[in-house]
């Protein structure tokens, strides 16, 4: 490996060739006589204390003469340890390792969102199919037909049904309602179904037919006047009670 002033690289080459050979050798040498480290640089001495103060390497006793003894070093634990956690293949196994880990728990992440999408997906289509049912679309050639019937019964039922004083005290009645509707509700006008209720409460045995033949009496004469009913038809809430006036359905009642 190339020789560098970093103090760090100097370690590792340190400790690269002690596994090598691990023979115990002075701190600091040369090539003719190799020690822990080939010199006793400034940055080779910086590398030797950082060896020492992290316990890289330990003494390992002593050779030399009583003049010059010199102390020696082998590798330590924590030097193998040091090489591992700084060996390239390790430090890509180990980034490897991470990365799958994160597309793991990404993985499970993406399942549990995609989860909650199709429970919420679920539940979204249960509402739409309920709230579809109930826009269905009626039959609107029933709904028209039982009009012209109830118009019909009019005509027969008003010839058999009861008397003129009878007949001419509901109008009245019929006509007031619908002005103190209109005084107490300006801006809600009245609808036949419950103008329809109020005549039977004061005529029980009232027909629709009869009361249709009465509205329209009292709309010829000017004394009501009948408004049609402008949203969509599947959406009439008691259609039997419309009137076919033209070509529109009545459906609305207000004072005059």
């Amino acid at each position: 490996m190339a020789k560098t002033a970093n103090p760090e690289d100097l370690v590792l080459e340190a400790m690269e060739r002690a596994l090598a050979d691990p023979t115990p050798r002075k701190l600091h040498g040369t090539k003719a006589n190799p020690g822990i480290f080939m010199t006793s640089s400034a940055a080779a001495k910086a590398a030797a204390q950082l060896c020492l103060e992290r316990g890289l390497i330990v003494p390992c006793g002593q050779r030399g003469t009583k003049s010059k003894i010199e102390t020696l070093y082998g590798l330590a634990p924590a030097g193998i340890m040091y090489l591992l956690e700084h060996d390239p293949l390790r430090q890509l196994l180990t980034a490897t390792h991470d990365a799958v880990a994160r597309l793991v728990q990404t993985s499970v992440t993406c399942q549990q969102t995609l989860a909650a999408v199709q429970q919420q997906a679920t539940q979204l289509q249960d509402v739409v199919q309920r709230a579809a049912s109930r826009l269905e679309l009626p039959d609107i050639e029933k709904m028209l037909a039982a009009v012209p019937t109830a118009k019909g019964e009019s005509g027969t039922q008003a010839a058999t049904g009861g008397s003129g004083d009878a007949t001419a005290k509901l109008a009245d009645e019929l006509q007031q309602h619908v002005q103190q509707h209109k005084r107490q509700s300006p801006l809600r006008p009245l609808d036949l179904p419950q103008l329809f209720r109020f005549a039977r409460s004061r005529q029980p045995d009232l027909s629709l037919g009869q009361f249709h033949d009465l509205v329209r009496r009292l709309s010829d004469a000017g004394r009501i006047r009948l408004s049609p009913f402008t949203q969509a038809m599947y959406q009439l809430p008691e259609p039997q009670c419309a009137m076919i006036v033209g070509r529109e359905i009545m459906y609305y009642v207000e004072g005059v």
